[in-house]
């Protein structure tokens, strides 16, 4: 009997159940820059203890504070090469597995305030915001791009068993209705904390996803795997074929019946009026998703099915090509994703930030910063060092340099200036991605405008001007 030994159908199963966990999410909405930049309000955003010195500020929609970023294991160049002849692109997949580790993770991040305000009272200061906010993080095994690029015949997978179970997705977009407050305990210590009610618009959310595949190495080059899905959505898209007039129909106010919560906390320390330490955690919090639920769950979760190939006479019937195969029957049975709606719960991606700030005099400042992302599984740890130099109370210009994800081509710069009662900046951390964006693993920019009135006098200070004072 005639076997026709291929592999492509099951293989197109397998890749299409891996497709169901790539993003078709954002945490940490601000630059690393801002840290470094108590005197602007929006430093509050990474450490609630950061108090500004500012009786009153206020900032307005459309001028208000935006944030975009991404950070991701390898660069558009270093994922893509031009054939010697021609401009055509080719993928170059030894370049890619090396700049990959074990595991990894892509980010993208946005982050869009419609208005913001606080005001100060003595050693007390509160704060309050309104934002909308989309978060990604993916993080995915180095083993499951040596999948996609080499295929399961090749030599690392060939006669030996892939098993793939530590890729994750959590992709969110809700608004974010913020309430902060900071404490000035002493001349030294300062404390402070954000609530924050979360409305979830959007989620796909992988709380599972393990895949096994095994290619047999004797002659008849059987193929074994085994899945194990479990995919939650929450989402008004009901339609792919009319998807994009279905995003464009949100509304900046449509509320759904997805509710979260979120805290942050923060504390600030300055041993000598020169020196200061910091420390805080944020997005602390989970969105419950109970609207335009739709989970995705493996029918045979964990079941191996082994496929050794088919005869070519079940391929063709009197003399032409038949539409099905029985076996493809099998397979899509065997692999299938039942559907429910159930309400679930998805976790916010908390970054923990470590920071140190030395003001060598009034005009000069040296930071550095420890910030560590915990995303799907994994701790992801960057590291910035940073240099402000202050023109007056009217300018403030900065430099500083990352590690992020073994990269390091990571250098930022940016301004803030204070016309009067307005105040702009724009930040940036990784200004070699201006330059030569195709050569760029990491971008962000942030960039805003705020109105701020009056003088907070510190009522804890009674030897001299307040250290945290860097106007």
């Amino acid at each position: 009997m005639d076997h026709l030994r291929v592999h492509k159908y099951i293989w197109a199963v397998v890749l299409l159940l891996m497709v169901l966990c790539l993003p078709v999410k954002l945490s940490s909405q601000v630059s690393r820059s801002v840290y470094f930049l108590q005197h602007l309000p929006e430093s509050n955003i990474v450490n609630p203890s950061f108090h500004p010195d500012k009786k009153f500020y206020i900032n307005l929609p459309i001028i208000s504070s935006f944030y975009i970023g991404f950070e991701s294991p390898f660069s558009f160049k270093q994922l893509t090469e031009k054939w010697e002849e021609g401009d055509s692109l080719y993928i170059d997949r030894e370049a890619v597995m090396g700049t990959l580790n074990e595991k990894n993770y892509f980010s993208f991040e946005l982050y869009n305030e419609l208005g913001r305000i606080g005001f100060g009272a003595g050693r007390h200061y509160f704060h309050a915001s309104i934002a909308k906010v989309f978060s990604t993080k993916f993080s995915f095994e180095k083993e499951l791009f040596a999948l996609l690029l080499y295929g399961n015949a090749d030599e690392r997978f060939f006669g030996k068993r892939a098993q793939l179970d530590r890729s994750g997705l959590n992709m969110s977009s809700y608004h974010e209705f913020s309430l902060g407050y900071s404490y000035k305990i002493n001349n030294k210590l300062a404390a402070g904390t954000r609530l924050k009610y979360l409305n979830g618009s959007f989620n796909i959310w992988t709380e599972k996803a393990e895949f096994m595949l095994f290619t047999d190495n004797q002659p008849n080059f059987a193929i074994t795997a085994s899945s194990d899905i479990i995919l939650r959505t929450s989402s008004t898209i009901s339609d792919f074929d009319n998807m994009i007039d279905q995003i464009e129909g949100y509304k900046w106010f449509d509320l759904s019946g997805n509710h979260g919560l979120s805290i942050d906390l923060g504390l600030k320390y300055n041993p000598q009026p020169n020196y200061e330490l910091s420390a805080s955690v944020v997005d602390i919090g989970k969105i419950k998703w109970q609207e335009n639920v739709k989970n995705y769950v493996s029918a045979n979760p964990g079941k191996e099915f082994t496929f050794t190939g088919f005869d070519i006479n079940d391929f063709i019937n009197e003399g032409q090509f038949t539409d099905s195969i029985s076996f493809l029957d099998t397979l899509s049975s065997h692999f299938k994703l039942d559907k429910n709606y159930e309400a679930y719960t998805s976790h916010l991606n908390p970054k923990v930030y470590i920071g140190g700030l030395w003001r060598l005099n009034s005009s000069n400042e040296l930071g550095v910063l420890l910030r560590t992302d915990i995303a799907e599984r994994r701790i992801q740890p960057s590291f910035t060092i940073n240099y402000t130099h202050r023109f007056g109370n009217w300018m403030a210009l900065y430099g500083n340099y990352s590690i992020i994800s073994r990269n390091f081509a990571n250098i930022g710069f940016g301004l803030s200036l204070k016309m009067g009662p307005v105040q702009f900046y724009v930040l940036n951390d990784m200004a070699y991605a201006i330059i030569k964006p195709a050569e760029a693993r990491n971008y962000n920019l942030h960039f805003g405008m705020n109105f701020i009135f009056g003088k907070l006098k510190n009522p804890t200070d009674k030897q001299g001007p307040d250290p945290s004072n860097t106007e």
